[in-house]
């Protein structure tokens, strides 16, 4: 995949420049969140001070101090007027008849001004420039919308409804940087004024919440959520140069699928590099042997497997209809918080599928990594992850084919029977499937199981442990969920999916994610 703009504007010493995508706050609003110092801080080892925020539905420059003396001077440019911003927004409203003015009202019985300059119409939009001095809440927002110009997007100022709030910080100047800096307009901008397909439109949005900041970890991710493109029900996937479409409605034939998302595959081709593409519809039914049905291709066949990367590890995935791919995308996050923690513990990985979290705890420097599945083949996978990352030859990485609940439960005899020589464990990960074949006739359902696995989970761990616990189980009650856990561990904290998998308006979690202390 070609490499896509970096994140990363500018960085000396003392400040961080970066390029905010739309849809993620500057600071998480509760924990359990990732905002975007948060997410600097979990993916790129990076301790942010904020300088200055945008609204989380504001993209564009973001600067950053990268200490507490920096962060101090940062008040005082501010206070002294010596930073200078300059935004770009869309607006379908009829443009007035002049081309430029200044708003001078006050917002909140403070004074501020904010300067507007007409740039370009298109496609029905008008592209307007926008300086601020004194700067106030929304002050942009709420000068545009008394001016007659609301931001498309901002529907809290009567801007009209669209994918995202059209406002963009595209210039900045900063009296401690060498020179000016700029971002280029988004290209949702670009499509709007263009009169692009609205599907296309919508599709750029959804990918410019997640590129450039993911392309800087890993190349795999999800482009296009569940939902999240005209409330349709299919998702886009990158696995490096190759694409999986994945159809939610059965009714649906994947060659109409893939004919409605032809003008789409083929910009992602251009932009991305994308040699190809998989589209496939995902069953509902889970006695059936296959997870997908109804696959057809689009551009090159993808390989029967390939590599990918997440954070310089890799990892092994296949399009097919058989399986999973092979890389849970949307426990990005959750592995990356395991690498923090696991030098020197002890960590059981239970419903370890192909061992992608015992991959990070090993490479972390994990005295041991469990890896408990009863699938075969799926540790397999796992044992090439291992090789193919040259974890295999510590002797710490262990292979368990078992039923996880056997396993626990021999553990919690292990302990019963030798409290002082028994080894707790550190850390337990427990992703179990919703609902699976267990072997000889038997079950196992994730909304039965999971008040027991949590509380054996907290049996076996050290004095301050901790497990992460993870289902998919989407119309399940998430309140029961918490609560059983919360009758387990001391303390549990429910973890936001990373950011390509956004929680939609009326729509359950794709997935839920706890961390549980002991």
């Amino acid at each position: 995949m070609p490499t896509p703009q970096s994140p990363f504007v500018y960085r000396d010493q003392s400040w961080l420049v970066i390029h905010k995508p739309n849809g993620l706050s500057s600071h998480a609003a509760r924990p359990g969140d990732l905002g975007l110092a948060e997410w600097l801080e979990l993916h790129h080892d990076l301790k942010v001070h904020l300088c200055s925020r945008l609204d989380k539905e504001t993209s564009g420059l973001m600067l950053l101090a990268l200490d507490r003396q920096a962060s101090s001077r940062a008040q005082a440019i501010h206070e002294q007027g010596l930073a200078r911003k300059t935004y770009y927004f869309i607006t379908d409203k009829t443009r007035p008849a002049r081309s430029s003015w200044t708003t001078d009202d006050p917002l909140d019985g403070r004074a501020c001004s904010t300067s507007f300059e007409h740039i370009k119409s298109g496609g029905g939009y008008n592209l307007y420039r926008a300086e601020i001095s004194r700067g106030r809440k929304h002050q942009i927002r709420r000068h545009a919308a008394a001016a007659g110009v609301a931001i498309l997007g901002d529907s809290l100022y009567g801007g009209t409804p669209f994918a995202r709030l059209c406002l963009h910080c595209a210039e900045l100047i900063w009296p401690e940087l060498p020179e000016p800096l700029t971002s280029a307009l988004p290209q949702a901008f670009s499509r709007l004024l263009a009169r692009a397909d609205q599907l296309l439109v919508e599709v750029t949005v959804a990918m410019e919440r997640r590129l450039p900041l993911l392309a800087s970890i890993t190349n795999a991710m999800r482009l296009v959520h569940r939902g999240e493109v005209q409330g349709k029900p299919f998702s886009i996937d990158l696995f490096d140069r190759y694409l999986c479409v994945t159809g939610y409605d059965e009714d649906l034939a994947s060659k109409k699928l893939r004919a409605s998302l032809s003008a789409t595959l083929e910009n992602l081709s251009q932009e991305l590099g994308c040699l190809g593409a998989v589209i496939r519809t995902n069953r509902r039914d889970p006695h059936r042997r296959k997870l997908f049905s109804d696959v057809v291709s689009w551009g090159e066949e993808a390989p029967p497997s390939f590599w990918v990367e997440e954070h310089a590890l890799r990892f092994q995935v296949a399009l097919n209809d058989a399986q999973h791919v092979g890389l849970f995308l949307d426990q990005r996050d959750s592995r990356q918080r395991i690498w923090k923690l696991a030098h020197g513990k002890r960590v059981a990985n239970l419903f370890a599928f192909t061992c992608s979290f015992s991959v990070f705890a090993v490479q972390a420097g994990a005295e041991v990594a469990f890896s408990v599945d009863l699938a075969g083949g799926c540790l397999e996978r796992g044992k090439a992850n291992f090789s193919a990352n040259s974890l295999d030859q510590g002797g710490n990485a262990k292979f368990i084919r078992e039923d996880v609940r056997k396993w626990l439960a021999r553990q919690i005899r292990k302990k019963e029977a030798d409290p002082t020589a028994f080894a707790p464990w550190d850390i337990i990960i427990c992703d179990p499937p919703v609902f699976a074949s267990a072997g000889k006739g038997a079950t196992f359902s994730v909304e039965k199981e999971w008040r027991g696995l949590g509380r054996q989970a907290s049996a076996l761990l050290a004095p301050g442990g901790l497990a992460l616990f993870a289902n998919n189980h989407s119309t399940g009650n998430p309140k029961k969920y918490l609560h059983e856990l919360q009758e387990a561990f001391a303390r549990v904290t429910p973890l936001r999916p990373p950011l390509d998998f956004p929680i939609q308006a009326n729509q359950p979690e794709h997935v839920r994610i706890f961390w549980c202390e002991a």
